[in-house]
């Protein structure tokens, strides 16, 4: 069952991406570089892509020998479910009813917001047990967001471009977008945390077995 879903997971999300690069770079009306800027902007992309990227590592890695590895440390899968429920989570509650793609465009979305958040919980559901590994290491991938907010905040100062409404600098000012940045982080160390000792009872009791 885990090697379907990282089948499934790697081969949709290459798929997946090829085409958002393509509706991007021929419907923007925008330079090529400028379109790709702005398609990296998306924290669902990123998201989306390093879960692409951990599946593909994971088939290319069988025997998981080298856990210096990032996509083969132990809390990455931990760290990255979090990250992709917080996407599909956001979407359908808050920015869903904002926007009305159609096409490749919707179904895409629907990939993205759905599919790959409910199928990357199904591998953490259905991996070896302490795939959180140390609490520490995984706290380390907070790191993550706070860098994408760094590289938001510089973008849109440069271009005006905010990829959500949440982290628009122009209509809400900084210290909206900073105290909303900070909620959203707060439920990222939450979740992290319930995860680990889901993960960590689940240990015990194969253990105790």
């Amino acid at each position: 069952m885990k090697r379907v879903l990282l089948y499934l997971l790697a081969i949709i999300g290459w798929i997946t991406l090829a085409i958002r690069i393509y509706l991007k770079i021929t419907t923007s009306g925008l330079a090529f570089i400028e379109s790709l800027v702005q398609l990296f902007s998306y924290f669902t992309v990123l998201t989306n892509l390093l879960v692409t990227i951990y599946c593909t590592v994971q088939l290319l890695s069988p025997n998981q020998q080298n856990r210096t590895k990032l996509f083969l440390r132990p809390e990455t899968l931990t760290a990255l479910t979090v990250f992709i429920l917080l996407v599909g989570t956001i979407y359908h509650l808050v920015l869903k009813s904002l926007w009305n793609p159609e096409g490749l465009l919707m179904i895409t979305d629907e990939i993205y917001h759905t599919f790959v958040p409910l199928g990357t919980l199904a591998l953490w559901i259905v991996s070896t047990n302490n795939k959180s590994g140390n609490l520490k290491k995984l706290y380390s991938w907070i790191l993550y967001p706070v860098l994408y907010l760094l590289f938001i905040l510089i973008i849109g100062n440069f271009s005006d471009f905010y990829p959500y409404p949440f982290l628009n600098v122009t209509e809400l000012g900084m210290g909206k977008v900073m105290i909303n940045s900070l909620y959203l982080l707060m439920v990222m160390i939450l979740l992290f945390l319930i995860f680990y000792f889901i993960d960590k009872k689940r240990l015990v009791k194969t253990v105790s077995k």
